[in-house]
């Protein structure tokens, strides 16, 4: 029987009373599961700030670490009755804290954190939370035990902070280490280098790990339990009608959650699309003894003449290259991007004309960016300039690329909400389209497209 990976993130772990509860949605399968968990929520913001922290004051590490264990221990306390379990756990727990501390300590001292540090102290969390919830699985009577990813091998490509696994040796490394006749429990968020140090997949990354490991051992599914149900229409939060969107493809998932989503980390459906795994997303808070999925995410195309949801993400800054014929002379792009690789910088996306060329950027990259492009001497570019406070809404469906009358829709919405489009690119994704808007005119352009495409 194929196994299942079950997937746990910290929205299923917010208080110590939540580990129970996934202990006993994961003793409903009834069927060979490989359990990933992500850190008890709050835990990773705990270590992202304690760098900082440790740097300026040496008592630092240990008031982290005295916060981290009260909060592990209040759990084990509360689920685990038998002491030698509770011992045992603790032991484990003992330790690693330990090494937090150690490592906290040495970059107060040299007052500096090299990456592979930094990715070592903020996957802390996650080897934290998984001896305990793989206990109290335990407890419920499946036969769990922890398997870190450093053990059973789950090797990335070395770039720390933001890693990708190397799919074809996690193929055949994993399946020997997660065997269908146990629960293995396996901490999210981050790999290992050929040179055994710990890289993480960025934040929300332990969705990530265990699409990798469902590729790897040819899973029936990768179930994400979350706090919400499933992918919606919109964001609720703007869009209060928003519903329930019962299947989406690969590719809409993955320019959803780009574009501000926050079901499942970008990357998720990268391993899975080749083998047509399909992504279950499960609503925790909703748990009533049946594994009952609110979406499903697969090859499988639905409704293919349809805008399906709308998403924003005010994340993004541009830098506009300006002068007659940047869009067409030789060379100009190529020198620009040169500049801002030897910097390190990411191009989010790039759209041309004639007479600009508008380069995007996350936010954090922004004044960076227009630096080093306002550094280079590009021929035929007369004025550089950044603009800020914007939004990319994403208007996502199958079908947008070839029915006529969706792209329509969209700008008809927002004329009529006389919300003025800056820039715009359809054509780049089949099935979906970028607007870019004024910052202050998102919420407005959200709720004015989708009450258009999802009238009646």
């Amino acid at each position: 029987m194929a196994q299942v990976v079950v997937k746990f993130g910290g929205s299923n772990l917010k208080s110590p009373a939540d580990v129970e509860r996934s202990a006993r949605v994961a003793a409903a399968y009834k069927t060979p599961l490989v359990v990933v968990v992500s850190a008890f929520s709050g835990v990773t913001d705990t270590l992202i700030r304690g760098i900082d922290e440790a740097i300026g004051s040496e008592k630092a590490p240990d008031t982290i670490c005295s916060n981290l264990k009260e909060i592990h221990e209040t759990a084990l306390k509360l689920h685990i009755e038998s002491e030698t379990e509770r011992n045992s756990v603790r032991a484990v727990l003992d330790e690693r804290l330990d090494q937090l501390k150690k490592l906290l300590m040495g970059i107060h001292y040299i007052g500096a954190v090299p990456d592979f540090t930094r990715d070592q102290i903020i996957s802390t969390g996650e080897r934290l939370s998984a001896p305990i919830v793989a206990a109290v699985l335990r407890k419920v009577g499946l036969p769990a035990h922890e398997v870190l990813p450093e053990i059973m091998g789950l090797l990335t490509d070395g770039s720390f902070g933001n890693a990708a696994a190397d799919l074809a040796v996690c193929a055949e490394r994993l399946p020997s280490t997660l065997s269908p006749d146990s629960t293995p429990v396996v901490p999210g968020f981050y790999g290992v280098t050929k040179g055994g140090n710990i890289a993480v997949f960025g934040r929300g990354g332990s969705d990530y790990t265990a699409a990798v490991i469902a590729r790897s051992i040819r899973a029936s599914s990768l179930d994400l339990w979350k706090d919400v149900d499933g992918f919606l229409s919109g964001d609720p939060r703007v869009i209060p009608n928003s519903k329930t969107i019962p299947y989406v493809s690969y590719e809409e998932a993955a320019e959803l959650s780009y574009f501000g989503a926050k079901v499942l980390h970008p990357r998720t459906v990268e391993p899975l699309e080749l083998d047509h795994i399909p992504i279950r997303v499960m609503n925790v808070e909703q748990f009533d003894g049946t594994i009952k999925p609110y979406t499903i995410v697969s090859p499988a195309k639905h409704d293919s003449a349809s805008i399906k949801s709308v998403a924003a993400t005010e994340d993004v800054g541009i830098v506009r290259l300006e002068g007659p014929g940047v869009g067409s002379r030789q060379g100009i792009l190529a020198r620009a991007t040169t500049g801002l690789d030897a910097a390190g910088i990411n191009i989010s996306s790039v759209i041309t004309s004639q007479t600009s060329i508008n380069l995007l950027f996350r936010k954090r990259d922004l004044s960076r960016a227009l630096a080093v492009l306002r550094s280079e001497s590009v021929p035929s570019v007369i004025a550089v300039e950044g603009l800020e406070d914007i939004a990319i809404i994403a208007a996502v469906g199958e079908g947008l690329r070839h029915t006529p009358g969706l792209a329509s829709q969209v700008f008809g919405a927002l004329a009529s909400a006389q919300v003025n489009v800056l820039l715009t690119q359809a054509g780049a994704s089949p099935v979906a389209m970028y607007i870019i808007v004024k910052k202050e005119d998102t919420a407005k352009a959200l709720r004015a497209i989708h009450d258009t495409i999802h009238r009646g």
